[in-house]
């Protein structure tokens, strides 16, 4: 499983973070739980009684280091209340998976995938702290007033080679799985302009931008973006029925994209 991270750094990991997953079917929900990498091992088998270990299954009490709590996603508001804790608390987010549909042995197969994934992240990076050859921090969440040139400039080499990357990984992506990406990249759009954070709102953009290139002309990113980058009402609400239309057309429904069509150009045409 590829984890993504929209806050924190997958090369110097806190060892915390919200994991969230998306559903297909719901795009406007999302799911988390937190997980935790513990910095020492620990050998629950000394504490749990034998009567007790019988009834947990293939657990590994004996190499426990890494758990999720709960152990099944569980529906959040929205996007936004997971960043705004993520930042709160100041963990990770990671962004794990997207499913057609919440199946619920599914969704615990994908959180143990995702802590397996986090902790592994984390051991490579102790492991290499420990060897003295850990990675200088970097800033993922947009520049810094007041920074170094040099600083800036190894900012803005990052951010065209994240660009890069999410290029390669949208071409791969199924268009189910680019609408659920849409969506979760609107969420962190409407957040940052909430927050007012311009440069987290710049990524959000140039990867929806980047995203747009990779889905059939009819979806009409450009016009859904130019909808999202509006903060007024009348733009939240051109911004979803475009992002409902994508969906319908997606599906199939030729009908009731036609409707939102009908919908957004009212819209529009009101003043």
């Amino acid at each position: 499983m590829n984890l993504s991270f929209d806050r924190g750094d997958p090369q110097r990991p806190k060892g915390h973070a919200l994991l969230y997953f998306r559903v297909s079917t719901e795009p406007d929900k999302v799911y988390a739980t937190y997980a935790v990498v513990l910095p020492i091992q620990a050998d629950l088998s000394k504490y749990v009684p034998p009567f007790l270990a019988s009834h947990l299954g293939s657990a590994p009490l004996s190499e426990f280091s890494a758990f999720a709590m709960p152990p099944v996603p569980e529906p959040v508001d929205s996007y936004q209340k997971v960043e705004h804790l993520s930042r709160l608390r100041d963990d990770d987010l990671v962004y794990a998976d997207s499913m057609f549909s919440f199946d619920l042995p599914r969704m615990m197969e994908a959180v143990t995938e995702a802590v397996q994934e986090y902790s592994r992240i984390c051991g490579q990076y102790l492991d290499t702290a420990v060897a003295g050859d850990a990675p200088e921090p970097r800033v993922v969440e947009g520049s810094i007033a007041g920074s170094a040139p040099e600083a800036r400039n190894d900012a803005a080499a990052e951010e065209d080679t994240s660009l890069q990357v999410n290029e390669v990984l949208f071409s791969l992506m199924s268009e189910g799985d680019k609408l659920t990406e849409l969506s979760r990249l609107l969420g962190k759009l409407r957040f940052a302009q909430e927050g007012r954070d311009s440069g987290m709102a710049s990524e959000a953009s140039a990867e929806i931008t980047s995203l747009g290139r990779h889905l059939p002309e009819n979806f009409r990113l450009a016009g859904l973006l130019a909808a999202a980058q509006d903060n007024s009402r009348k733009g939240s609400q051109l911004a979803q029925l475009y992002l409902d239309r994508c969906f319908r057309l997606s599906a199939g429904d030729a009908g009731s994209a036609q409707d939102l069509e009908t919908e957004i150009r009212l819209l529009e045409a009101d003043g």
